[in-house]
């Protein structure tokens, strides 16, 4: 490849990346104009000859709840503004609106985990200019699956070390839970802030933009789940309330 070509390649892809957000170290960083997402993402979990931790990211982007369509997505995977080993604790400046979780990127395609669209049933939710919102914490999860090639075994495993041979991927799933003892301490600097618990509106679909694999956000559990659910996270440490949307103010 000539030097020329090289160049030409690197802007395209200049052109169609998405900007790299700086990471927030100060409340003199947060905008009065901004919204401002906070989320603990746990690494996908698999157990097989022991216990495997896979580092996943998040994606979000904003949604038209009336055309189902979703913008250009953010990814929380790389700064977060502090982490426990694998555990990633992530600040999010975006723009006031609606909001869908989309999917997971950046899963260990090698071991079964793959990215995935959550096109057939996600989360929306809502920001207001100034809020930081505590979304909780995230933990991906591998979804089970009754296809032989791709469940995970130790013959796979042994396979895919010594042969080179890769497992058949799966859709990730998301469990959501509000933050609790034990979890990645929010830092000081923005303890002191008001944390908003956002109500999470199940129901939200969109077009499969990463042309993967996709899932609902709760994968089989979430079919023939009630459109317009709510799931309102509550205090850090306290169970989470499900209510119809709309059916009135958070407990």
């Amino acid at each position: 490849m000539t030097a020329l070509l090289r160049a030409l390649l690197a802007m395209m892809m200049l052109c169609v990346a998405p900007a790299a957000q700086a990471k927030i170290k100060s409340a003199e960083q947060l905008k009065a104009d901004k919204a401002y997402l906070l989320v603990q993402v746990d690494p996908v979990v698999i157990k097989l000859m022991g216990t495997s931790r896979m580092v996943t990211g998040i994606l979000f982007a904003p949604y038209d709840v009336q055309k189902k369509q979703a913008g250009p997505a953010m990814m929380a995977l790389n700064d977060p503004i502090t982490k426990d080993g694998k555990r990633r604790l992530f600040l999010l400046e975006i723009d006031p609106g609606t909001w869908v979780i989309t999917g997971t990127g950046g899963s260990g395609a090698s071991l079964g985990s793959a990215d995935t669209s959550f096109s057939l049933g996600s989360y929306h939710f809502d920001a207001r200019a100034g809020e930081v919102l505590d979304l909780g914490v995230f933990e991906p999860q591998r979804e089970e699956t009754d296809n032989p090639d791709a469940k995970l075994t130790s013959g796979k495993l042994i396979g895919m070390m010594f042969l080179h041979q890769r497992i058949e991927p799966v859709p990730n799933r998301l469990a959501i839970r509000p933050r609790a003892d034990g979890d990645i301490a929010v830092p000081a600097w923005l303890a002191s802030r008001p944390l908003v618990q956002p109500a999470f509106v199940y129901g939200g679909t969109f077009g499969n933009s990463l042309g993967g694999l996709v899932n609902r956000i709760d994968g089989k559990d979430g079919r023939g789940r009630a459109v317009g659910t709510a799931t309102y996270l509550s205090k850090p440490g306290q169970p989470v309330v499900e209510v119809e949307a709309g059916a009135g103010s958070v407990p």
